[in-house]
C-alpha cells in the first residue's frame, strides 16, 4: 500500500468516528448555522488527495455512473430552478438574508453533502469496505452514547459535575439550549442524537437479528446472540439517555415492523427477539423514570401520561382538544413548520421557492391555531423566533420530504427520491442479510426525514452508499485505473 493509500485509509476512519460530532465549534459558521459536521475536514481533504491523483500522478478513480446521474440530474435541476425562482423574488433582506443569499448558503450544505456522498464512494467499494465502515460508525456512536450517559448521570446529580460536562459538552457541539433534562452526547441536541443511532446503528443490527448473520455471506459465529445483545443494548440506551419521543417512537415503529416482517416470513425466534428489544426498552424506561432525565424527564413520561388518560383534557388550550394535545407533546413547532411547508408547496407546486428559503414563507403559511399555543410567548425560539427578522432562528420544514417538495417542486422531489430508492435496491439481494439490511436502511432513514431536514449530515450519505456498495459486491474492488 502507498503512502497516499495509508493516509486516505486514516482519513476515511477519521470521517466515520468524527460524524457523531455534528456541530463543531470548530468550523467558524455563523450563529444560525448549528449543522457543522466535523467529518467535513477529513473527508476534504480525502478528496483533496484524490484529486492529486487525478491531476500530479495521473490517475483515475474507478466508480461506477450508478446512482451519479441521477444526483446530476437533481443538482442541475435544483440549480436551474432556483435560479429562475429567486430571480423572480423581491430582494427582501429577512433575518439578514435576501432569497439569493439563502440559496446560495443552501447550496453551500447541497456540496457538502455530495463531498460526503463522492468520498464515501470512493471509499466504499466491496462488502468488506462496508462490513468495516459498519464497524468503525458503531465505535464512534458508542463513544458518543457513553458520553451521553455522563451527560444523564450529571443532570441527575447536578453541581460541579454537571458544570464540567457542560464545558466538555460546549467543546464537541454548538452550545444550544444546555444539558437541563436529556442528553445530547456528541451532537448539538437529543433529537440528533437519536436520529443518528436509528440511521447508523439500527439497520445493521436488525438485518443480523432477523437473518441470524454477521453479514453479507458470513454465518452466525460463536458468541453472535452475544453481540446482538449487546449492540441493541448501546442503541437503546442511546435512545433512552436522549430522551428523544421522536426516537423512541421511531425504535419502537422499527422493532414491531421488523418483527412483523420476520413473522411473516417464518423467522419466529427473530421475532421474539426483536419483541424483546422492545421489551428490555420499556424495562429502561420504567428505570429511566426514577432518574428524571434522559427518556425519564418530565418532557417524556409528561405527554405519556397525557395520552394515557391521566392528563387534564380539560385544562386543552380554549378548549380545542387537538391544541392541547399538540401543547401537551411540545410538538406544536414542528407541526406548525411542516404544515406551512405543504402550504407553500400547494401554492408553488411545481418548482418550489427554492432551495434555501421556505423558511421565510412561514410566516405567510403558518397555521392558525399555531398562534394560540407556546410558540409564539415573549422569547419563544420557536415561533416567535421564527417570525422575527432578528433572529437566527428558521421556521424551516424540519422534514425533508415537505423540505424537497417547498423547496424544489414535486419534479425535484421526484427525482432525489428515484436517486434515493435507487441508491437502496439498485440489483438482487444475493443473501438474507443484504435484504433485511436494505429494508431496515429504507425504514430507518424514512423515520429521519420526518425528523430531520439537512443536506449537510453525513447520516443520511453515508448510509445510502453503504446499501449502495453492498448492491453492487466486488464490481468496483479496483480504486484506480
Amino acid at each position: 500500500m502507498d503512502a497516499l493509500a495509508v493516509w486516505e485509509k486514516r482519513l476515511w476512519v477519521c470521517t466515520l468516528l468524527f460524524v457523531p460530532v455534528s456541530a463543531t465549534p470548530l468550523l467558524p459558521f455563523g450563529s444560525g448555522t448549528l449543522a457543522r459536521p466535523l467529518a467535513i475536514v477529513p473527508a476534504g481533504l480525502i478528496l483533496l488527495l484524490a484529486l492529486f491523483r487525478i491531476a500530479v500522478l495521473g490517475q483515475r478513480p474507478r466508480l461506477s455512473p450508478r446512482g451519479f446521474v441521477p444526483l446530476g440530474l437533481f443538482t442541475l435541476y435544483m440549480l436551474v430552478s432556483g435560479l429562475l425562482v429567486v430571480a423572480n423574488q423581491p430582494e427582501e433582506v429577512f433575518k439578514g438574508q435576501t432569497p439569493l443569499d439563502s440559496f446560495l448558503r443552501a447550496l453551500v450544505t447541497w456540496i457538502t453533502g455530495l463531498v460526503f456522498y463522492l468520498v464515501a464512494r470512493l471509499r466504499l467499494r466491496t462488502p468488506a469496505d462496508t462490513a468495516a465502515a459498519i464497524r468503525i460508525l458503531f465505535i464512534g456512536m458508542s463513544a458518543s452514547i457513553a458520553f451521553a450517559g455522563l451527560q444523564v448521570v450529571a443532570m441527575a446529580q447536578r453541581g460541579e459535575l454537571l458544570r464540567a460536562v457542560q464545558a466538555v459538552t460546549d467543546l464537541l457541539a454548538v452550545h444550544y439550549d444546555g444539558l437541563v433534562s436529556r442528553a445530547q452526547g456528541m451532537t448539538f441536541e437529543p433529537s440528533w442524537l437519536a436520529t443518528q443511532i436509528i440511521v447508523l446503528l439500527m439497520p445493521a443490527l436488525i438485518a443480523r437479528a432477523i437473518s441470524h448473520q454477521n453479514f453479507v455471506g458470513q454465518p452466525a459465529r460463536p458468541g453472535h446472540a452475544l453481540r446482538l445483545a449487546g449492540g441493541f443494548a448501546v442503541a437503546i440506551a442511546g435512545l433512552l439517555f436522549s430522551g428523544s419521543r421522536f426516537g423512541l417512537a421511531a425504535i419502537i415503529a422499527m422493532l414491531l415492523i421488523s418483527a412483523s416482517v420476520a413473522a411473516l416470513r417464518g423467522r419466529l425466534a427473530a421475532a421474539l427477539i426483536l419483541v424483546g428489544v422492545l421489551a428490555g426498552g420499556g424495562g429502561g424506561l420504567a428505570v429511566m423514570s426514577g432518574l428524571g432525565a434522559g427518556a425519564g424527564a418530565t418532557y417524556v413520561t409528561g405527554p405519556i401520561s397525557y395520552l394515557t388518560g391521566t392528563g387534564d383534557f380539560d385544562q386543552a388550550v380554549g378548549g380545542d382538544l387537538a391544541t392541547g394535545v399538540t401543547d401537551a407533546l411540545a410538538l406544536a413547532g414542528r407541526f406548525a413548520a411542516a404544515q406551512a411547508a405543504g402550504l407553500t408547496w400547494l401554492d408553488h407546486p411545481l418548482l418550489g421557492v427554492s432551495l434555501g428559503n421556505n423558511y421565510r414563507y412561514f410566516g405567510q403559511y403558518a397555521p392558525e391555531w399555531a398562534f394560540t399555543t407556546q410558540l409564539f410567548t415573549q422569547g419563544a425560539k420557536e415561533g416567535e423566533g421564527w417570525l422575527d427578522p432578528n433572529s437566527p432562528e428558521k421556521g424551516n420544514a424540519k422534514n425533508m420530504i415537505l423540505r424537497l417538495l417547498s423547496e424544489t417542486g414535486l419534479a425535484g422531489a421526484a427525482l432525489f427520491a428515484f436517486f434515493f430508492l435507487r441508491q437502496i435496491f439498485q440489483g438482487p439481494a444475493p443473501d438474507r442479510f443484504h435484504l433485511y439490511f436494505r429494508l431496515a436502511s429504507l425504514l430507518a432513514l424514512g423515520f429521519g426525514f420526518l425528523n430531520q431536514d439537512s443536506f449537510v449530515d453525513a447520516g443520511l450519505w453515508i448510509p445510502l452508499v453503504l446499501c449502495f456498495a453492498l448492491n453492487q459486491g466486488n464490481r468496483d474492488a479496483a480504486a484506480t485505473v
